[in-house]
């Protein structure tokens, strides 16, 4: 399965980067290729909450998530449960009291045997640029927002 991975600091403490990744509605404000994100069911955050997504990377990309880890101020996993089959996970750190790291690692598989694995390698690029700007509008969010 592909897997693109970026780390980045932020300048901003772990408890307020957590939140703001953590609240899937603001999701669309530093998520690159997100057009569509919407909750499914009543669970908004945490295990067991799910949402209907789009992810444009050169091509449309749609897959149902759920949260299936999530530790305050520490991490968040979001795997597909139909769709391409995606899982993503948001790691935090903090690195003193006003700046923290984050660590995100995207894996993806399309279906279709060798043709998907042959797709897989050219939207990888892709996906590798799209979660890099990612990691830098989250870092460009804290810079505005002191």
């Amino acid at each position: 399965m592909p897997t693109v991975q970026e780390r980045v600091e932020i300048d901003a403490p772990v408890t307020e980067v957590f939140a703001y990744v953590d609240d899937a509605s603001r999701a669309h404000e530093w998520l690159v290729g997100l057009t569509r994100i919407e909750p499914v069911g009543s669970v908004r955050h945490g295990v067991g909450a799910q949402y209907d997504g789009t992810v444009r990377v050169g091509v449309a990309l749609d897959s149902r998530i759920e949260c299936t880890a999530w530790e305050q101020d520490r991490l968040i996993v979001l795997q597909s449960v139909d769709g391409i089959e995606n899982t993503q996970r948001w790691e935090f750190a903090p690195l003193g009291e006003d700046r923290c790291e984050v660590r995100a690692c995207i894996s993806f598989e399309f279906p279709g045997g060798p043709a998907g694995r042959a797709i897989a390698r050219v939207v990888r690029p892709l996906v590798g640029g799209a979660v890099q700007r990612t990691a830098a509008n989250l870092v460009g969010r804290f810079a505005r927002a002191r």
